[in-house]
């Protein structure tokens, strides 16, 4: 099921995947550094380095609300709104689409470029965890609703012009949600870096152009297609 991804908006940065990958792993504490977190050592200091590896992340031992979760993974929501509408003075924190949620890892991985032929298999699970997820309407109804309640936690008490144009794009999405299949969708890693956190996330993206033209593109450029990740490091792993 993994391999039969129709849409892949983020692929052919093979070239800088090979780069971010070597990048990390030519660190001097990459290694230690990556199992301490794995391994959830206690007391271990980490390189101080940009975006690096921490002790602890917002998605280290999630246990707030998830959509749905396999045995290694959970699916979450994006606390952002979709809408650029209501980021006037930062468009970037806008979500990539109508519909941009995320799967995580339960346990400490850090980012795809620390993922070896040991744990690369997380991809696939993530990638199955929300094929599998969306074809239930009740997790759709989870999602839909997930992305109202984002609006409604950027406008707070101030239901602005912006906030109304959020909510009659957000109408838009509610009737077209049940047309969307999971070939509509992409998955996107934000390879070190480029991470916001520390922690292995996968933004699971609706691709549609109606479904984009409210979001932000400001991230495309750094969003490495998860299956050309995942197949760089199988490759990576064998030489």
């Amino acid at each position: 099921m993994t391999n039969n991804i129709v849409t892949r908006p983020f692929a052919g940065k093979s070239q800088r995947i090979r780069e971010q990958h070597e990048d990390f792993w030519n660190r001097e504490t990459a290694l230690v550094d990556v199992d301490a977190y794995f391994n959830r050592t206690p007391g271990h200091q980490y390189a101080n380095t940009a975006k690096w590896i921490k002790e602890t992340t917002p998605f280290t031992q999630w246990k707030r609300a998830r959509f749905a979760e396999s045995q290694n993974a959970l699916l979450i929501g994006n606390r952002s709104s979709f809408d650029v509408v209501q980021y006037p003075d930062s468009p970037g924190t806008a979500g990539m689409s109508m519909i941009h949620i995320m799967a995580i890892s339960k346990g400490n991985l850090f980012n795809g470029v620390s993922l070896d032929r040991n744990s690369v298999s997380i991809i696939d699970e993530m990638v199955d965890l929300f094929k599998t997820s969306w074809a239930d309407p009740t997790v759709r109804q989870a999602i839909l609703q997930h992305q109202r309640k984002a609006i409604e936690l950027q406008a707070g008490n101030n239901h602005d012009q912006t906030y109304r144009e959020a909510i009659e794009h957000y109408r838009e999405l509610e009737a077209m949600i049940n047309d969307l299949n999971e070939d509509d969708f992409t998955f996107g890693l934000h390879l070190w870096p480029d991470n916001s956190v520390g922690h292995l996330h996968m933004h699971i993206i609706a691709t549609p152009p109606e479904c984009r033209r409210y979001s932000t593109f400001l991230h495309d450029d750094k969003t490495k297609d998860a299956i050309e990740v995942r197949d760089y490091i199988r490759t990576r792993s064998l030489i």
